[in-house]
């Protein structure tokens, strides 16, 4: 038996970046453990079918969502899977769903969310979900449970440099330079702000808790030059 595949999926966009925030997410997860297969709806031809295909291996299926026209996508993906795979947990996270958890859960088709900083969150999760745990208690997720939405604690805003370097070779760099027309390489440096501007969303995410990463701890980092 394989080890359990994490389906993770970017919607359908008109922006050209990388998804930074599922990249993260894979690169953090213990590949001894899990599968992960990263799905950009930008660059499938035909996202739904390659979906279909891992997910009856599937612990579940992420998708990452920003307020605004990937909604869109998101949702009909979403609802795709959920008609074809009952049993299959949809877990949303991003800016949107963080931001509005219990709107976000009052869509039949969605099962959790992942609320921030995902990398430990969900790695808990996925810990839970293979041993059939409840969700109950664990910070930066909410869930439903019997059609009642369960709102955690949210999760303390933890150092970015304690996590481990971005593994590129989970996505198609090549893709992502055609698509844009750019011959670069997305990066995060920071995560967080300590101001507390109105019109911003990371207060609200962040609590204005900010990590920067240090020139040491991107040493190494897997970036597969010969791609770019």
């Amino acid at each position: 038996m394989g080890k359990p595949v994490v389906v993770l999926y970017n919607p359908k966009a008109v922006f050209y970046t990388m998804p930074l925030a599922l990249l993260a997410i894979g690169s953090f997860l213990d590949r001894n453990k899990y599968e992960v297969v990263i799905i950009d709806g930008r660059l499938e031809k035909n996202p739904l079918s390659k979906i279909f295909s891992l997910l009856p291996e599937a612990i579940c299926f992420g998708v990452t969502v920003l307020t605004g026209n990937p909604i869109k996508d998101a949702l009909y993906v979403s609802r795709a899977v959920k008609n074809k795979f009952l049993n299959i947990p949809v877990v949303w996270g991003g800016w949107h769903p963080s931001l509005f958890p219990a709107e976000t859960l009052a869509e039949k088709s969605i099962d959790i969310v992942v609320r921030g900083q995902g990398e430990i969150s969900f790695t808990e999760l996925l810990e839970r979900l293979t041993c059939n745990k409840s969700l109950f208690g664990l910070q930066g997720v909410c869930y439903k449970e019997n059609r009642t939405v369960k709102l955690n604690k949210e999760r303390h805003l933890a150092d970015i440099n304690s996590f481990p370097p971005f593994d590129y070779d989970l996505i198609d760099v090549k893709g992502y330079k055609k698509l844009s027309g750019k011959n670069q390489i997305d990066y995060i440096s920071s995560q967080g702000c300590r101001f507390r501007c109105a019109f911003c969303a990371d207060p609200a995410m962040y609590k204005r808790g900010w990590h920067g990463y240090s020139a040491e701890s991107r040493r190494g980092g897997r970036v597969a030059l010969e791609e770019i």
